[in-house]
Formats: structure tokens, sequence, C-alpha cells
């Protein structure tokens, strides 16, 4: 499949702006690949055509999801929390709780 680059990119711009909390808007897509209404639109449109992008909503179909991860694309990096051995995490972790703190204890087989 063939597809031109800003149709490429406007892809991989999808995928990374759909899990982010900010709205995915036209204006907003224009101005990250610094491109005007009428390329975008026809970047739009090209990927609407193959399947990979539904225009409407500005999602990806699970076609295009696949296609995107296929070319690499990634999505905005968040800071996640320090990772722990697993030695150090058995040693801070409390025993399996059997029964919910707002549960009757019964019996268990």
């Amino acid at each position: 499949m063939q597809i031109t680059d800003l149709a490429r990119r406007l892809l991989s711009l999808v995928f990374a702006l759909s899990s982010s909390s900010t709205a995915l808007t036209r204006p907003r897509l224009e101005r990250r690949l610094h491109a005007s209404a009428v390329t975008l639109n026809q970047a739009i449109d090209e990927l609407s055509r193959l399947g990979l992008l539904d225009a409407q909503r500005l999602r990806l179909t699970l076609p295009g999801l696949a296609c995107a991860v296929a070319a690499g694309a990634r999505t905005a990096a968040k800071p996640s929390a320090p990772r722990i051995s697993a030695s150090k995490s058995a040693s801070r972790v409390a025993p399996i709780a059997l029964f919910s703190q707002r549960e009757a204890p019964r019996a268990v087989a």
C-alpha cells in the first residue's frame, strides 16, 4: 500500500494524539503537521479511502491502528513509576487477603 508522506505523518500523529487528553481537531492537526486545510483534507481523504481513518471522528480504524504500529508510531511518552525488582517488591507486598474488609468471613473449601 502506497500512501503519501503527509498521510503517513497524519496516521502517526492521530495514533499519538488519540491517547492524549487533548481533543483531536482539524486545526490542531494542521498546526502540528504544518499543513494547510486543503492538504490536510487530502491526506484525511486518502486515509479514509484506504480504510485506515474514520474521517468524521478523526479516529483510526483497526487496520489503521495496525498500520500505524507497523510503521513505528509511538504514543507520547508518559512518566512512569520507578520499577522495583521482584525481590524488593516481594518483601513489601502484604499477604493475599482472602476476604474483603466489608465481607464477613466464611468457610473456604
